[in-house]
């Protein structure tokens, strides 16, 4: 039972860090243009990171770790137990600070972060998977560029049908 609220407390407070953090992402362009009232984002959006989280996240955070350090598999239960522990303390504490410092980290970058070194610390650095390790942290500079890129198409796009134009207006 002890284990039982422990996990709670702990994805409670993963939670609300992931929330004070990245829930922004979501809610900032709605937010700063003023097209709806923060409760509203806010209601909107518990539902839908609820309805996400229950429909999409599973083949991410089933497979994460086990994809980062596939000796998992081999490791006594206490010791993996003991090494997601730490990722979880480690990982809201750092999102919890950052997000008070007004710092915009990823929550994600942190969990990666996270699993690595419990995974050097508990097994070796030759138990990371490196190669999937270095396409995650690839991916994390192609995406910003392709998001960019999109968003500069869909704009001129966007403007080309709304308002005559980059510079033009919709009379």
């Amino acid at each position: 039972m002890g284990a039982f609220i422990t996990i709670i407390i702990l994805s409670g407070l993963m939670s609300f860090s992931i929330g004070a953090n990245d829930a922004a992402n979501a809610l900032a362009t709605s937010y700063g243009s003023k097209a709806a009232k923060l409760w509203l984002l806010l209601a909107l959006g518990a539902t839908f990171e609820f309805v996400g989280a229950v429909f999409c996240s599973g083949r991410v955070a089933g497979g994460l770790a086990y994809k980062m350090l596939p000796g998992l598999n081999e490791m006594p239960s206490h010791t993996v137990e003991m090494m997601m522990l730490a990722v979880c303390i480690a990982s809201f504490s750092f999102i919890l600070i950052s997000s008070l410092f007004g710092m915009p980290i990823s929550g994600t970058h942190t969990v990666i972060g996270g699993l690595v070194g419990a995974g050097m610390a508990g097994m070796t650095a030759a138990a990371v998977n490196w190669n999937k390790f270095g396409m995650t942290v690839l991916s994390w500079f192609v995406s910003p560029i392709l998001a960019s890129t999109l968003a500069a198409l869909l704009f001129i796009v966007i403007c080309a049908f709304t308002l005559g134009g980059m510079g033009g207006t919709n009379e």
